[in-house]
C-alpha cells in the first residue's frame, strides 16, 4: 500500500470511528429518560420536496432549521447567521454588502462573483431565483425567518434550472402571543438596526407587517451599508379547505459600498484598507426592488389538493465598477411568473400513494445599460441591450409508501428561451431531468436510503452579456452545465436526538467558471471548465438533553476537475474547502436566560483554477447570551454577543481567479453586538 493510500485509509478509518462514536452517543442519549427532559423530537414534515414528507423518511439529504424569531438573539445582518451547521453548505462574503452572500452546496454556486448561482431560492412557496438562475438575499426580511429547509443535492426534477441545491425559506405567519415588537441593535463598525413588527391574528385572518432599517460603516474603508426592508404577509382562511396568502416586499438600499479585493502584500500592510482603484472609481451599488405575490391552496375532500401562485417583481439596480470602459451598470429587471400543481392522495392501512402534476412558467426581461465610469461620475453610454430569459416547465412527482418501503420519483421537462434585441436569433435550451429515491426502515425510526438525481445550469444573463470582446450581444459559446448526483444514507430519530449520515457522488460537465482580464480589471467573465467529480461524506447530529441543545455537522469531500485526473496532482475546484465542521451548543435556564456557543472550522481551499494560490484553514467562534424579562404588558429581551471570539485572522471573501493577485477580502477580528427587543 503506497503512502497516499495509507493516508486515505487512516483518514476514513478515523471517520468511521467518529461515526461509530456518534451512533453510540445518539443511541444512549436518545433513549434514556430524564425526569427534567421537556423536549421530544417529532417527525418534521418537509415542504420543499413538493409532495410533503417526513425528513427521516425521505430518500435524500435534507436539513431543516427552525428559529424562534421573536425571541431571536441574532444580529440579523446576513443570512449566513441562519445557515451554520448545515453539512455540505459553505458561505463566503457576509461582510461585502455590494456583492451579496455567496452560497455553495456540494460545490454548486461556488463560481458566483456576486449574488447566488446554482442554488434555488424559494420564499413562502414563491421562487426568488430568476429563470436564468440568478438569486440574491439582500431583500430577505431576516427578522421574520421562521424555518429553512435545505435540499443538499441536485433537484432539477423538482425546480428546474440552477437547482444544484435548494433553500426553501418560510417566514412568520403570526406573532402568536403578542401584537407588536420593537427591536433595536448596535454593534462594532457603526452597525445599527431598528426593527418594528405588528401582527393581526383573528379567527380567519393572520397577518405580519415588518419594517427594518439597517446602517453600517463596514469593517473596511468604503464598505458601508444603508438599507430599509418593508414586508407584509397576509393569510386568509376562507374555510378549512381553502387558504389565500398574499405577500409584498419592498427593499430600498441607497448605498452598499464595495471595498474590492486586495493583494496579500496589501492585506499585510492594512487589513481594513480598500483597494485604491475602488476608492478612485467610487465603487458601490444601489437597489430598489419590489416583489408581490399571491398563493392559493384548495382542498377537495381527502384526496385532492390544488396549489397555485402568481407573482411580479422589479429590480432597479445601479452599480459602479473600478474601471472606465463600461464601469457603470444600470439594470432594470421585470420578472413575472406563475405556477400550479394538482395533488392526489390515496391511502389504506398498508399503502399510501401520492402523485402530483405541476406546471410553471416565468419570464425575465433585463434592460442592461453600461456607461463609462469617469472616476465615479457617469460618462457616455457604451453598451445597451434588452435581454430576455423565458421558461416553461411541466413535471410529475410520485411517492409510494408501503410496509417499510418508500419510493419517490420525479420527472421534469424545461424549455428556456434566451434572447436580446442586439442578436438575430434566440437560444433554446431543452432539458429533461429525472430523479429516483428509495428508503427502507431497518429499525423503528431508523432508515437507510439511496437516490439519484440530475441537474442543469444555464449561464445567467449577466454572464452571457459579459462578452470578452466588449461588444453588445451574448456570449453564446457558453454551454449549460449538467450534473448527476448519487447518494447513500442512514437516518435515525430518537426521543430527543436525530442523526443523519450520507455518502454522495456528483459528476458534472461543462462547469461555468469565472475569470478576469487585464483589459477589464475588476470585471468578471466566464468560460466552461470541463467535467468535475465531487464525492464525500456528510453528517448532522441534533441532541436535546435537559436544558441543553446540541447541533453538530461534519463534511469531508473532494471537489476536483475530472480533466486533471491523469496529472500527477488533480486540480481542485476553487472556492470550496474539502473539510468543514461546525457545532452549536445552547443552554436554556429556568430563569429565561439563554446562552449559545458556536464554532466553525473550514479547511484550506484554492483561489484559482490552477491551484497555485491556497487559502489557509481557519476557525471562527461566536458567543452570545440573552435574558427575557416578563411583565403584565409584555416582555423585554436583552441580548449581547461577540463574533470571532478568539480573534482569528481569516478572509471573509475570496475573489476567484482575480487578476493581479487581488484575491483577498479580509474579515473583521473580534467584535461585539447587542440590543433590546420590546414585545407588547
Amino acid at each position: 500500500m503506497n503512502s497516499a493510500s495509507m493516508t486515505l485509509f487512516f483518514k476514513y478509518q478515523t471517520l468511521g470511528f467518529t461515526l461509530l462514536f456518534l451512533v453510540l452517543a445518539h443511541t444512549l442519549l436518545g433513549q434514556n429518560q430524564f425526569a427534567t427532559t421537556t423536549v421530544t423530537l417529532d417527525e418534521v414534515a418537509v415542504e420543499a420536496v413538493k409532495i410533503s414528507g417526513a425528513a427521516t423518511q425521505l430518500p435524500l439529504a435534507v436539513s431543516v432549521r427552525n428559529f424562534e424569531v421573536v425571541s431571536s438573539d441574532k444580529q440579523q445582518l446576513s443570512l449566513q447567521e441562519y445557515l451554520s451547521n448545515i453539512p455540505g453548505l459553505f458561505t463566503l462574503n457576509a461582510s461585502n454588502y455590494a456583492q451579496d452572500l455567496r452560497i455553495s452546496i456540494r460545490g454548486f454556486g461556488a463560481r458566483a462573483a456576486f449574488g447566488i448561482r446554482g442554488i434555488k431560492l424559494v420564499v413562502d412557496g414563491i421562487p426568488e431565483t430568476t429563470p436564468d438562475g440568478q438569486g440574491q438575499v439582500d431583500n430577505l426580511p431576516l427578522g421574520l425567518i421562521q424555518r429553512i429547509e435545505v435540499l443538499r443535492g441536485p433537484s432539477a426534477s423538482l425546480y428546474g434550472n440552477a437547482s444544484g441545491g435548494v433553500l426553501y425559506i418560510n417566514t412568520l405567519d403570526e406573532l402568536s402571543d403578542q401584537k407588536a415588537l420593537i427591536r433595536t441593535s448596535i454593534g462594532a463598525f457603526g452597525n445599527f438596526g431598528l426593527q418594528a413588527m405588528a401582527g393581526v391574528n383573528s379567527a380567519k385572518t393572520k397577518a405580519v407587517f415588518y419594517l427594518n432599517n439597517t446602517r453600517s460603516n463596514g469593517y473596511r474603508v468604503q464598505s458601508g451599508l444603508a438599507q430599509s426592508v418593508l414586508n407584509a404577509k397576509v393569510k386568509h382562511r376562507f374555510s378549512d379547505q381553502s387558504v389565500l396568502t398574499g405577500q409584498l416586499n419592498y427593499t430600498a438600499s441607497p448605498l452598499a459600498e464595495d471595498a474590492g479585493g486586495l493583494t496579500l502584500d496589501e492585506v499585510q500592510q492594512d487589513r481594513r484598507q480598500a483597494r485604491a482603484r475602488n476608492v478612485d472609481y467610487k465603487t458601490y451599488e444601489k437597489v430598489n426592488q419590489l416583489k408581490t405575490g399571491l398563493r392559493y391552496e384548495q382542498k377537495w375532500g381527502d384526496h385532492w389538493t390544488w396549489d397555485s401562485y402568481a407573482f411580479y417583481s422589479f429590480r432597479d439596480f445601479y452599480g459602479t465598477l473600478p474601471f472606465e470602459n463600461g464601469g457603470i451598470v444600470d439594470l432594470f429587471r421585470n420578472y413575472v411568473g406563475l405556477g400550479s400543481r394538482l395533488n392526489f392522495t390515496q391511502k389504506s392501512t398498508t399503502l399510501r400513494h401520492e402523485w402530483q402534476l405541476g406546471f410553471e412558467t416565468a419570464l425575465q426581461n433585463d434592460q442592461r445599460d453600461r456607461y463609462n465610469n469617469m472616476l465615479g461620475e457617469q460618462g457616455a453610454l457604451s453598451f445597451s441591450q434588452l435581454e430576455s430569459f423565458g421558461n416553461i416547465s411541466f413535471y410529475i412527482v410520485d411517492a409510494l409508501s408501503f410496509e417499510k418501503w418508500l419510493l419517490r420519483g420525479a420527472l421534469r421537462f424545461d424549455r428556456q428561451k434566451i434572447g436580446a434585441d442586439s442578436v438575430d436569433r434566440s437560444q433554446i435550451y431543452n432539458a429533461l431531468n429525472p430523479s429516483l429515491g428509495i428508503s427502507y426502515q431497518i429499525l423503528p425510526k431508523q432508515r437507510i436510503f439511496v437516490s439519484l438525481g440530475s441537474s442543469f445550469e444555464t449561464p445567467t444573463l449577466s454572464e452571457l452579456s459579459a462578452d470578452p470582446s466588449g461588444k453588445e450581444g451574448l456570449n453564446l459559446q457558453l454551454d449549460p452545465a449538467r450534473a448527476m448526483n448519487y447518494e447513500l444514507g442512514w437516518k435515525s430519530l430518537g426521543n430527543r436526538s436525530s442523526l443523519e449520515a450520507n455518502l454522495f457522488y456528483v459528476r458534472s460537465s461543462n462547469e461555468i467558471l469565472p475569470y478576469e482580464l487585464e483589459a477589464f480589471p475588476g470585471r468578471t467573465f466566464y468560460r466552461n471548465g470541463g467535467a468535475t467529480e465531487r464525492y464525500g461524506f456528510e453528517l448532522q447530529w441534533e441532541q436535546h438533553w435537559k436544558q441543553w441543545d446540541w447541533l453538530l455537522s461534519l463534511s469531508q469531500a473532494k471537489y476536483v476537475f475530472e480533466t486533471a485526473m491523469s496529472q500527477d496532482k488533480p486540480k481542485a475546484i476553487p472556492g470550496i474547502p474539502k473539510q468543514q465542521a461546525s457545532f452549536e451548543l445552547r443552554y436554556h435556564s429556568t430563569k429565561d436566560w439563554s446562552w449559545q456557543l458556536s464554532g466553525n472550522h473550514n479547511a484550506a481551499f484554492f483561489a484559482n483554477d490552477a491551484n497555485t494560490i491556497e487559502i489557509d484553514d481557519y476557525r471562527v467562534f461566536k458567543l452570545q447570551t440573552s435574558k427575557t424579562f416578563s411583565f403584565d404588558w409584555g416582555h423585554i429581551q436583552g441580548f449581547v454577543g461577540v463574533n470571532n471570539l478568539f480573534n482569528s485572522t481569516y478572509f471573509d471573501n475570496i475573489r476567484l481567479n482575480a487578476f493581479g493577485g487581488r484575491y483577498y477580502e479580509p474579515a473583521p477580528g473580534r467584535h461585539f453586538f447587542g440590543g433590546l427587543a420590546f414585545g407588547f
